[in-house]
């Protein structure tokens, strides 16, 4: 017996509205990765010369700041990488 063969199946447009927005929620995270190491090369080429002591409680303190820091600004309109992102993979 013979059937037919689709060759895609059926998306509803909530299916497609829902994968877009995992797709932008991928792209503004892995952003704010980026940002996070970023932001950790810096201080490292600069000496920790400043307010802080160079100690664990404030290398935990200033990496909770720079992951903070990363992630509300590739929340915000960021450097446009994850939306060069989101554009290149929809």
């Amino acid at each position: 017996m013979i059937q037919t063969v689709t060759t895609a199946p059926t998306v509803t447009h909530e299916q497609t509205n829902g994968s877009q927005e995992k797709l932008k929620k991928a792209c503004s995270d892995f952003e704010s990765i980026f940002i996070n190491y970023m932001l950790k090369s810096m201080r490292t080429a600069f000496s920790e010369d400043g307010i802080l002591e160079n100690n664990n409680e404030s290398q935990i303190v200033q990496s909770m700041f720079d992951e903070n820091l990363s992630a509300s600004m590739a929340k915000g309109t960021g450097m446009g990488l994850g939306k060069m992102l989101f554009k290149s993979f929809s």
